[in-house]
């Protein structure tokens, strides 16, 4: 399966610094890449380095990124200055003997001290932070890569189907080309001996014979035929080898319509323009799906 969608969406959560992020990436179809990424304040100055990942990654499309912060992973650890503690104690001793108090120092007086007891966040076990974001940014693309490459083998196994029907009627129409020729020649001889008889003259064999020659090269279509063959082959081609192609499986798409339409305006035949709009009908199905084709 080679084809990928341009729709997608992937999640990751990772840690970096202190903090526990989640990174959400929603992709949808667009002739172009259109990169849009909203950041926490604490790594807005990221922007370009995260903007090159996605680029590659993403080739075309809107691409939307969203990095927030949901958590804490730091320890919270307990800083007690002994020094401080013990200074404030011989304070509070020599306050207490000044004003000739008996009480004793209490304990909740030097643990409810700044300069005594303090709180600390620990750092995370990786202090490169980011390297830690664009790796947690790369699983979440990863992600969406997945996602995209999922609904591009059903837009492959859709398109395919398609294009089976197409080559079957195709098929059919090669099949009705020899009825289809022979039966325009006789009517052009038909309607040039009904003109001919008309006016009272008679008509040279040589002369209808040259004028039917010119008919049947102007209405032959086995370019038209030749082509329209080549362009599917090219189609099954484009889908089975490395991507990405979109937009050329669009271009043989038009191609298509531009050789099944000229194929039936030369053949004027009404079971020829009945499979004509079939094919073009499946066609054009087959550019809707493609619309959203990497």
């Amino acid at each position: 399966m080679a084809l990928v969608s341009m729709t997608g969406f992937g999640t990751s959560t990772f840690d970096a610094g202190d903090g526990r992020y989640e990174c959400i990436v929603r992709s949808v179809n667009r002739r172009t890449l259109d990169v849009t990424i909203r950041l926490p304040p604490e790594f807005t100055a990221m922007e370009p380095t995260i903007r090159r990942p996605i680029q590659v990654a993403c080739g075309r499309g809107d691409v939307l990124l969203v990095l927030e912060r949901v958590g804490s992973t730091g320890r919270r650890e307990v800083h007690v200055d002994e020094e401080a503690a013990l200074a404030l104690h011989d304070a509070y001793r020599k306050v207490a003997a000044a004003v000739g108090s008996s009480e004793d120092v209490p304990l909740s007086a030097l643990l409810s001290a700044s300069e005594v007891v303090s709180l600390h966040r620990g750092r995370s076990p990786s202090t490169d932070v980011t390297q830690d974001v664009i790796a947690g940014i790369g699983k979440a693309l990863e992600d969406l890569g997945g996602t995209r490459a999922r609904e591009g083998q059903a837009l492959e196994r859709d398109v395919m189907s398609r294009l089976g029907a197409i080559r079957d009627s195709w098929d059919r129409v090669r099949g009705e080309l020899p009825l289809v020729n022979q039966a325009l020649m006789d009517r052009a001889a038909d309607r040039a001996r009904a003109l001919a008889e008309a006016a009272g003259v008679d008509v040279e064999p040589s002369v209808l014979a040259t004028a039917l020659a010119s008919l049947a090269e102007k209405a032959d279509v086995s370019e038209e035929v030749s082509r329209m063959e080549a362009h599917v082959t090219e189609f099954e081609s484009l889908v089975e080898g490395a991507g990405p192609h979109g937009r050329r499986l669009d271009f043989l798409s038009q191609e298509m319509m531009r050789e099944v339409g000229t194929t039936a305006a030369k053949c004027q035949n009404a079971r020829v323009s009945h499979l004509v709009v079939e094919i073009k009908a499946e066609l054009e199905r087959i550019r809707e799906q493609l619309a959203n084709v990497l």
